[in-house]
């Protein structure tokens, strides 16, 4: 029998993006606690109960006995630990892998969940003290988050095909072309932009890495060299940055509450400014997520786009005249680092140089 993790998401997602979330629940939450709890291994599930089944009855109906016992104490240690909205979320992870194998055990959930709020609104003040104290690559990835309202696991996947042709045309409001292998839960295909701040700051980024093909990620880590970045990139640098300015520590007991500001805080800033502007229906749609009202938005991308500058006026950050002078000091200063990048090369050159001719004085020896 094949790997079952693997024969499992290749049959209920359709997505890389959900295909990964669904493996890593499983692994970390599930597959640790069963065997360190009950001694049993995930993955032989699916070959225990066929063999229970076709031993006996008796022997069927002890093993799902034992199984319900397991996901009822699953689902109350979930319960102790996680918010309501991720115990609904990993108990029906774990579903999913059983009923794929069409195990018999009724859907354990919360009947009212809520959402847990750890996080507040984050002020633009705030947003552009992080970005005057971040680096080329993080900067963009920020205003990105910020203008597009993208979730980390997409823009890990966002490869060149998904920008390039807005990108070369220097199109503002710029399109960001989702397909539906880099969105989650099998959304159908997409679309969002990024306005003049996110535009600008990308391009800085892209400055250093031109030409791209295809294929190659937007995002890639630094050493070593052009690999995907992992999203849990993004937030770990975001903490450390929010820490640095004291802006937010972490809460409760030990610290162990999530601080009030989180890379998530971002996208929830793209969501409540746009919405002050533009029909939530459109907002909803740009940020990936599905429901009745977006299947009736326009098809248009340009009216989209009209759209999206109208209420990118709400989420702007810099006023014209202050992007203009960003842009042109950063440019400034990726000039000059060219240029000291040239002149150390050719002072490495002239060394050289000196050095051969040293060598060639010692061999001709004295005159």
């Amino acid at each position: 029998m094949k790997d079952p993790y693997s024969l499992w998401v290749e049959e209920v997602t359709e997505s890389e993006v959900t295909k990964a979330r669904y493996l890593y629940d499983i692994r970390h939450h599930f597959e640790a606690w069963l065997r360190e709890n009950y001694g049993w291994e995930a993955r032989e599930i699916p070959q225990m109960w066929r063999k229970a089944k076709y031993r006996s009855v008796a022997a069927r109906e002890r093993f799902l006995d034992e199984l319900r016992d397991i996901m009822r104490d699953f689902f109350a240690h979930l319960k102790a630990g996680q918010s309501p909205l991720a115990v609904n979320r990993l108990m029906s992870t774990v579903m999913s892998y059983l009923h794929s194998y069409e195990i018999p055990v009724k859907p354990l959930r919360l009947k009212h969940p809520y959402v847990a709020y750890h996080n507040r609104d984050i002020t633009k003040e705030e947003i552009k003290l992080i970005l005057d104290h971040s680096d080329v690559r993080n900067r963009a990835t920020y205003l990105m988050f910020y203008e597009s309202g993208v979730r980390p696991e997409t823009l890990v996947h966002l490869t060149w095909r998904h920008i390039k042709d807005e990108f070369l045309g220097h199109k503002v409001p710029m399109k960001i072309n989702l397909t539906s292998d880099i969105l989650k839960c099998r959304v159908a295909e997409r679309w969002t932009f990024i306005g003049q701040d996110g535009f600008e700051a990308l391009k800085r980024y892209l400055a250093t890495r031109m030409p791209l093909k295809e294929e190659d990620y937007v995002f890639v880590t630094e050493k070593p060299a052009g690999r995907r970045l992992k999203s849990s990139a993004f937030s770990q640098a975001f903490n450390k940055l929010v820490k640095r300015l004291n802006l937010a520590e972490p809460r409760g007991p030990e610290g162990k509450k999530p601080k009030e500001l989180r890379l998530y805080c971002l996208r929830k800033a793209f969501d409540k400014l746009m919405k002050a502007a533009v029909p939530d229906s459109y907002v909803e749609f740009w940020m990936g997520h599905t429901g009745t009202a977006t299947h009736y938005v326009s098809s248009d991308p340009e009216y989209h786009r009209q759209l999206y500058a109208k209420g990118y006026e709400s989420l702007r950050l810099y006023k014209q005249v202050e992007a203009e002078v960003i842009a042109k000091l950063t440019q400034e200063n990726i000039e000059l680092k060219q240029r000291l990048d040239r002149l150390e090369t050719t002072l490495e050159e002239l060394a050289d140089l000196k050095a051969q001719i040293k060598r060639e004085n010692q061999l001709l020896g004295p005159p």
